[in-house]
């Protein structure tokens, strides 16, 4: 649920993406709401995204800034300008979820403490 509202709120603030009018990029994204998970559009081996949500506290998203991979020096000022408001969003919404430090009762840190939600089946630890 965390990936999907990060990605909408990417999505719904860019311009070219919001626009259901189009397919983009090779896929339908307008039946999905201007977002896909990587895995469905393409896939590559050595990525960190898949390791790093499984086996650490980290949430990973790849942001694709257009469908081109290697885009023309010209395009680059454009495409800054589309994806912009798009990114001030993203980084507004990273900061949603729980947060804090869990403690003893004493105060004191608690190394390794499991951290899970209801509703969610990834629990996360705490560090050091």
């Amino acid at each position: 649920q965390m990936f999907k509202m990060l990605a909408k709120a990417y999505a719904d603030a860019h311009p070219v993406i919001s626009d259901r009018s189009e397919l983009r990029c090779g896929g339908n994204f307008v039946k999905r709401g201007g977002i896909i998970n990587g895995a469905e559009w393409y896939s590559f081996t050595g990525g960190m995204a898949d390791f790093n949500y499984l086996h650490t506290n980290c949430f990973e998203v790849t942001v694709e800034v257009g469908c081109e991979k290697f885009p023309l020096e010209e395009e680059l000022f454009t495409i800054w300008h589309e994806n912009r408001d798009a990114l001030l969003s993203y980084m507004e919404m990273v900061h949603r979820g729980i947060k804090g430090i869990v403690s003893d009762k004493f105060g004191n840190p608690i190394k390794n403490a499991r951290i899970s939600v209801r509703g969610i089946q990834h629990d996360v630890t705490t560090g050091n």
